[in-house]
């Protein structure tokens, strides 16, 4: 056979493999068992092998069409969904048919952070038990984002594990605090949850932060790094035409050492930044994700960075909220004690900054806080009850998202300070039943008649702090000492580790640890 006749034929075998193969796919956080957000319009989407082609979704009693644009991409939209408890069908049928399976429509949530969000059921206090119980609730269900940095946002969400039903092997490889957060909430409300693991151990929060979000007072230095390092701005081209004729120079000059024979410089090194990187490929894509809300467990990468870290906060959920284009709810941890105990009054030492900036975060709209400075360990930053964690997210989701108002979601938090007569008098929200008590475990907090309340301090204008007389008043805590004539300033709890914690709430809840004063910290 000639040659041209082959080749015709050949070209045209290759014109015939898209009819003949043609396929619609769809994106692979769409699979078996997943839960979709009810009461609000649901997007699917996905991709074909050929533009052009019509592409059919059908779910719960809604048949919607699309035909795919000249980049092969597709996408549907179903009207607000009904909650559904029994597991369902749903069909995408193009030149092929998919067939997705028992799913469910509920609530979704997103949870995110580093690694004590991260850390799984099976390594946590009280595992067997909840390993063990696991079956008891199938309609909560979790699929997880995979870790991926990239310099522009991703298209498709990178998935390690698509969505998995509740049960003893499922519970081994997702997020401790998101199951016992949608365990909760489940159990209160009846309603299908679905929690999806997104975090990444020792991550900081600058990786999370969208590119555009660094525009801001305080953080111009990295977003002129970020923008230096995102591919396609003016900053990039001017950073590359730099580096470009750096590495130029080092040839010419690596040459002529190598001439010469003399040591050859060392390679120009590329800018690169981290920062924003996770935003756009495991935040960015879920975009047309419908969701409930967000959980995040965050703040050890950053611990040193003081009140800057209260920019960034605002930062992240602005960014994430423009993100899905709704102001979605966001529920936070404090992070817990860590660090061996000390016994110095002024404190200062540890996460105590860093909570306190925590703290200050709650005044982000549509948040709340969940504080765990009582259930930390000293020799360990990855504490193993994350029962009360996840319970201790719950509450505010419970209490704001599901309507149960009858559920305190917080310890005392401080609300104001006033100096008489040689006392200060702290006053707090969220102090009816304002006891001391002792915790063990996963237990509820029991307790101690009698007990004094730890962990206050005082001082005068000179600032020198002291340990304080504490008593316990109503919901009011007095505070004295013979060594401040005249306070002007308290701390609570304010240091890695307050041993022997042991102020609660009627509800069980630790006091926050707080500062009053602004006075700059110790080196």
């Amino acid at each position: 056979m000639k040659t041209g006749k082959i080749l015709a034929i050949a070209l045209f075998s290759v014109a015939l493999i898209p009819a003949a193969f043609a396929k619609v796919n769809v994106a692979r956080y769409f699979a078996n068992n997943m839960v979709l957000q009810r009461e609000a319009p649901v997007i699917i989407w996905g991709t074909t092998t050929k533009a052009g082609e019509e592409v059919t979704v059908s779910f719960a009693g809604q048949t919607v069409k699309a035909v795919s644009d000249k980049d092969r991409n597709w996408e549907v939209h179903l009207a607000p969904l009904a909650m559904q408890k029994e597991g369902s069908e749903m069909t995408i049928q193009g030149e092929n048919k998919i067939v997705l399976n028992n799913i469910l429509v509920g609530d979704v949530w997103l949870c995110s952070g580093q690694s004590n969000m991260e850390w799984l059921v099976n390594n946590v206090t009280g595992e067997e038990e909840t390993i063990r119980e696991a079956e008891k609730y199938p309609l909560i269900r979790a699929m997880m984002v995979n870790r991926k940095i990239e310099s522009l946002p991703l298209q498709d969400i990178p998935i390690r594990h698509t969505w998995k039903v509740c049960t003893p092997d499922m519970l081994k490889h997702f997020s401790a605090v998101g199951y016992y957060f949608a365990r909760r909430i489940h159990m209160e409300t009846g309603v299908p949850i679905g929690f999806i693991h997104n975090a990444w151990s020792a991550c900081p929060i600058e990786n999370y932060m969208s590119p555009d979000s660094f525009n801001r007072e305080g953080l111009k230095e990295q977003y002129d790094i970020v923008m230096r390092c995102t591919p396609g701005t003016d900053e990039w081209v001017d950073e590359n035409k730099k580096f470009t004729a750096s590495m130029a120079e080092w040839c010419k000059d690596t040459e002529k050492a190598c001439q010469e024979n003399r040591p050859v410089k060392p390679l120009p090194v590329r800018l690169t930044t981290k920062h924003g990187g996770q935003f756009n490929a495991m935040i960015a894509p879920m975009a047309r994700i419908q969701l409930k809300g967000i959980i995040w467990y965050q703040g050890c990468a950053n611990a040193a960075d003081g009140m800057i870290y209260y920019t960034k906060m605002h930062a992240l959920v602005e960014s994430w909220r423009k993100n899905w284009g709704k102001e979605l709810p966001f529920y936070f941890v404090q992070l817990a004690s860590w660090i061996k105990p000390t016994d110095d009054p002024e404190g200062g030492n540890g996460f105590a900054p860093i909570r306190e900036v925590q703290r200050k975060a709650m005044d982000i709209p549509k948040s709340g806080m969940a504080c765990a400075i009582d259930i930390g360990m000293p020799n360990d930053i990855h504490p193993k009850n994350k029962f009360d964690v996840g319970e201790r997210l719950a509450v505010w989701a419970l209490h704001n998202e599901y309507g149960k108002k009858e559920i305190v979601v917080s310890g005392p938090l401080f609300k104001a300070v006033k100096f008489e007569n040689g006392k200060a008098i702290v006053s707090f929200d969220y102090a009816k039943g304002l006891m001391t008590a002792k915790k063990d475990g996963i237990s509820k907090p029991v307790a101690t008649p009698g007990e004094k309340p730890k962990h206050f301090a005082i001082a005068g204008a000179d600032k020198k702090w002291v340990w304080a007389d504490a008593v316990i008043v109503g919901e009011t805590v007095v505070l004295s000492s013979p060594e401040v004539k005249e306070p002007v300033a308290v701390r609570f709890a304010y240091r890695g580790t307050p041993a022997g914690f042991n102020m609660y709430n009627g509800a069980g809840l630790p006091m926050v640890p707080f500062r009053t004063d602004n006075w700059e910290e110790k080196k």
